[in-house]
Order: C-alpha cells, then sequence, then structure tokens
C-alpha cells in the first residue's frame, strides 16, 4: 500500500526487535487450511483495511467493518483460513466480485472471490527476486510493480490468474501503479537512498500499454504515490524525499502532472509527506504529514493549507483513504510499527467520529 522511508523503518525495526514482537493472534493448531472456500462472509457494505505486517514475519491481513452493524471483524485470513493472507501485503485491486492481493514478501499474488467468499487462486510469483508491490486491472489483464526487477509484469485473469510472462521495463524500484486511458502511470521511487543516482529515479513513468512506449517526467527523490483526478485531468505523484534528505530537512511534496500534456501543472513540497488522497466530487486535496490531515481546495488555491486532524502524539499516521459516499476520511494509524495499529475515522472536517484496532500497519483501506 518500496524500500522507501516506510518499508525501510518496518524492515530495521523488525531485524533489531527480532523474536522481541508477540504474534498477534495464535492459529488453532488442529483448523486445516482451506484454499477453496471462507467461512466468514464479507459484509454486504463494507471496508477492507490492508494491514501489511512487518517484514519476513508473514503477518498481513485484512479487518473488515460492517458499515450495517458498525463493527470491526478482526484478521480476517487467519480466523478463516488459520493462515495470515501473507507477508507484506500492500496492494489489492478489485472486480465487481473479485480481488487481487499483492504479497511483496512472499511473492504471491492472492485472488479471491469476495461474494462467495472463497480463495481463487494463490499464484507464486516463480521469477528470481519477484517482489509485486501494487496491482492495476485493465479488462481481463493485470498489470504489477515488481521492486526488485524493475519491470511491470502483467497476465490475464478470470477465475483464475495466469503467469504475467509479459513485462515492460521501469525505473529504478517501481511502487504506486494507475491504469488510465490506455495508459500505465508508475512510480519509480528509487529505493530510498540506494537508488537514487540511477537513470529514471524519481520519475514518473507513462507507458502506452498498446504501444510499450515510455515517457519520463521527474517528479522527485522517492517517488511512492499516485491519485488520479479524472475530472481535472491531472495526476497527484506523492515523494517521501530519501532518509537522508529527510534527516537534513529537505522536504518532500506532490507534484501534480497534466494527463494528457504530461506537464507539470503545479508543484508543493512539505515537510514529512506521508500520503495524498483527492476528491473526485469537487476536487479537494487531502494529505497526510507527520503533523496530521491537511486540505486545500485545489491545486490553484492562494489559501493556506488547512490543518483539520492534528496528530499532537508520537504514533505514525501511516495511511488516509476517503470514503466520500459516506463523507469520511479513514487514518491508518501505525503506532510504532511494531505494535498493532488502528484506524481513525473522521468527517470530511477532520473531526473524530470513531476509531477501530486493526493489525500491525495499516496501509491501505477498500470501501465497497
Amino acid at each position: 500500500m518500496y524500500f522507501t522511508r516506510k518499508l525501510l523503518i518496518i524492515s530495521l525495526l523488525t531485524a533489531a526487535l527480532w523474536g522481541c514482537v508477540k504474534t498477534p493472534t495464535e492459529p488453532v493448531k488442529d483448523k486445516p487450511v482451506n484454499l477453496d472456500s471462507l467461512d466468514l462472509p464479507f459484509p454486504e457494505s463494507g471496508a477492507i483495511v490492508v494491514c501489511e505486517g512487518l517484514w519476513n514475519y508473514t503477518n498481513s491481513d485484512i479487518f473488515l467493518y460492517d458499515y450495517t452493524t458498525g463493527t470491526m471483524s478482526e484478521n480476517y485470513f487467519l480466523n478463516a483460513t488459520n493462515e495470515y493472507l501473507g507477508d507484506i501485503v500492500s496492494d489489492v485491486a478489485m472486480t465487481n466480485d473479485q480481488m487481487i492481493f499483492t504479497a511483496t514478501g512472499t511473492n504471491e499474488l492472492i485472488m479471491i472471490d469476495y461474494k462467495i467468499p472463497a480463495i481463487l487462486h494463490k499464484l507464486t510469483i516463480p521469477y528470481d527476486r519477484a517482489a509485486p508491490r501494487s496491482i492495476a486491472l485493465v479488462g481481463d489483464k493485470y498489470y504489477y510493480t515488481d521492486l526488485y526487477r524493475d519491470e511491470v509484469r502483467y497476465g490475464q485473469f478470470s477465475d483464475s490468474l495466469e503467469l504475467p510472462e509479459m513485462k515492460f521495463e521501469t525505473g529504478p524500484a517501481p511502487e504506486d501503479i494507475i491504469a488510465y486511458g490506455g495508459k500505465l502511470f508508475v512510480a519509480n521511487s528509487g529505493f530510498g537512498d540506494y537508488r537514487q543516482d540511477d537513470k529514471n529515479a524519481g520519475t514518473l513513468q507513462i507507458i502506452d500499454i498498446t504501444t510499450g512506449q515510455s515517457e519520463y517526467v521527474y517528479v522527485g527523490p522517492n517517488l511512492v504515490k499516485l491519485e488520479l483526478d479524472t475530472a481535472e485531468n491531472y495526476i497527484a505523484c506523492g515523494y517521501l524525499n530519501t532518509p537522508t534528505g529527510v534527516h537534513n530537512n529537505e522536504p518532500g511534496g506532490i507534484v501534480f502532472v497534466d494527463l494528457t500534456t504530461h506537464e507539470v501543472k503545479q508543484r508543493m513540497q512539505m515537510q514529512d509527506f506521508t500520503d495524498v488522497q483527492l476528491s473526485q466530487k469537487d476536487g479537494r486535496i487531502y494529505y497526510l504529514t507527520k503533523k496530521g490531515v491537511y486540505t486545500m481546495p485545489d491545486i490553484y488555491s492562494r489559501a493556506l493549507p488547512q490543518l483539520i486532524t492534528e496528530n499532537n502524539t508520537k504514533d505514525i499516521w501511516y495511511s488516509i483513504s476517503l470514503n466520500e459516499q459516506k463523507q469520511e476520511i479513514w487514518i491508518g494509524n501505525a503506532r510504532n510499527y511494531q505494535s498493532d495499529g488502528e484506524v481513525i475515522v473522521t468527517d470530511e472536517q477532520g473531526q473524530i467520529i470513531r476509531r477501530h484496532e486493526v493489525g500491525k500497519n495499516p496501509n491501505n483501506v477498500v470501501f465497497y
């Protein structure tokens, strides 16, 4: 949801505290793993909180919020199958009845039908150093970024996943991916400090799906996040800066790129940038920093960004997601990366409505 600053910190803390962290829930030893049917139904209307867990602990899972009952179901896959979903599950893409998850640490794509519900297919990527990171769907094809192999791999899917035998070359350490208008938009992070001097590090790569041709727009170091505003015809590109840059008080920020001309429309620099979301109903921008959630009316506004939900704790707010149908903002609170996290739900004015305990490192929330 890179070795970006986030993944670097998670990995380092995991190594330092190896053996000192309690496994959240112990599986029932005599309960068999069933890769087909899932006994626990998904809510009719809900939110899926993806918790990526800790590197090498294989404790990624999802938490399900039921809008009808107002309850949160914890560790869905652990409780339904006696196993966690994978290691560093970082993204999910949805159709009307299917979800495909990427598991970076366990080199897997996991496809489920959430209407049945059932696990349809677990595909272990057979290529050396495979690390599926972010995923997008176009028709009957899936496209995912491979963090270590510097490529977008793709294949077909229906009720199962074909091997991703086709590929596009990318810049170093590709992270987020969005498909729109016959093109793939890819965030080439440059892997924190490690590969910032490599060609096309920190660029937005625009791949024509038909021709395979690429165009590159430089954004900034450690580019990790992409969001579309199709009404205003731009893509927001969020970059963290490198760990060294952050240590030197250099800003990260958001660069807004025109979807047609691929020219930069606007730049915003800010300290401790973390995440960005765009309203599809009024063009409003919401972004997250260490201080909290900010908003501004649009990219051309001369008004100062407004802090609507302040983080006055030492907790690490990790992600934000918008549910515009319910007029809610969901903040993923990773706390210290090691302990279980929470989601903080606010209204669109930033007032806290409720909180829910979830798993480690909630990096994404998907609404359906």
